[in-house]
């Protein structure tokens, strides 16, 4: 086995003994699960339990990070989300950052979800469950989180930071210039001093919030997956994500997530935080994300083309930016471009 492997059952096995405190163990079943763009998960069991680890490969490697997502995970769990159940986060004997968590019942896959007659009453309750799920892991304040994360200045706007950051991203990227990006972080600049005031506090959002990072059964959500997006920020921020463009698959008629429409979605939210959300507040937090989706193409690009991480995967997605530079345009203009 050479020093780049990811995984195998063998460290599988050692990372699940090293999580539980239990060199005698038994651990077996080890298997690569699908998905999983940026990890590997493998499930495996140990007679008393069903887990899952995650192990990170070195391109994508970032033990604090990790330390981060374990930490709001925990707060999640206890706070009543629908989550696994963090167990241990930190480094094998081959300095591999892992994750062990539980391992939760139900699908991800996104086409069934948002095309499968046999799902429709699925589609309706796990609308209701995401923004449940979300009011209570909204409620979890950065000051609960016992390791550092990205949070916005005092008082610096949300929205204003993360598209400071986007213009970041994309200078760092870009492999060439994309007009459409540009003018779509530039509108929501422009905008930000426009809107009302932002009197809620700072709170910790998913931020990878989306069809695919979701499971689900026939009565609705059963976990919310992929936390490695976590850090402070406002309500919008995963209200917004969960309706890009790129996250509809088959259903661009249903902007939330291929699942439902924009104002069930939010009223959903606004039905369990007891909140109203700024619609105008929205449009540009969406504006944003579609431009963070476009600016992750050209990353998955580069990294291939680089030779980060050679992967077929990130080249396909790399010529996907098209699609969402429409989108901003359809967003901004409140016309049908494409």
């Amino acid at each position: 086995m050479s020093d780049t492997t990811i995984g195998s059952p063998e460290i599988v096995a050692a990372a699940v003994r090293q999580g539980l405190a239990s060199p005698q163990a038994e651990v077996r079943g080890a298997k690569l699960l699908a998905g999983g763009a940026m990890h590997d998960s493998w499930a495996a069991d140990t007679g008393a339990d069903e887990l899952v680890v995650r192990l990170s490969p070195p391109a994508r490697d970032d033990a604090a990070k990790s330390r981060a997502e374990f930490a709001v995970m925990k707060a999640a769990y206890e706070r009543g989300c629908r989550s696994p159940k963090p167990i241990f986060v930190g480094e094998n004997e081959r300095g591999q950052t892992f994750m062990l968590m539980t391992r939760m019942p139900g699908d991800t896959n996104p086409r069934q979800l948002t095309t499968s007659p046999d799902y429709a009453d699925a589609r309706v309750a796990l609308i209701d469950h995401l923004a449940e799920d979300l009011v209570k892991l909204h409620s979890v304040r950065p000051g609960e989180i016992d390791v550092p994360m990205r949070t916005p200045a005092p008082t610096e706007d949300p929205l204003l930071s993360a598209a400071l950051l986007q213009f970041a991203e994309y200078d760092k990227q870009k492999l060439s210039p994309h007009p459409v990006v540009e003018w779509g972080l530039r509108y929501v600049v422009r905008n930000c001093p426009n809107l009302k005031p932002q009197t809620r506090p700072v709170h910790i959002v998913h931020g990878d919030l989306r069809t695919g990072n979701i499971m689900y059964d026939k009565q609705g959500l059963t976990a919310m997956l992929d936390w490695e997006g976590t850090h402070a920020g406002e309500a919008e921020e995963d209200l917004s994500w969960f309706c890009t463009r790129v996250w509809r698959f088959n259903r661009k008629d249903l902007a939330a997530g291929g699942v439902t429409d924009r104002e069930t979605w939010l009223k959903a939210y606004e039905r369990h935080s007891g909140e109203t959300i700024d619609r105008e507040r929205m449009k540009l937090w969406e504006v944003l994300q579609n431009v963070r989706w476009s600016v992750i193409t050209m990353m998955q690009a580069r990294q291939h083309m680089d030779h980060v991480m050679d992967s077929h995967e990130h080249a396909a997605i790399g010529r996907r930016g098209a699609d969402t530079e429409l989108e901003v345009l359809r967003l901004i203009t409140g016309r049908e471009v494409a």
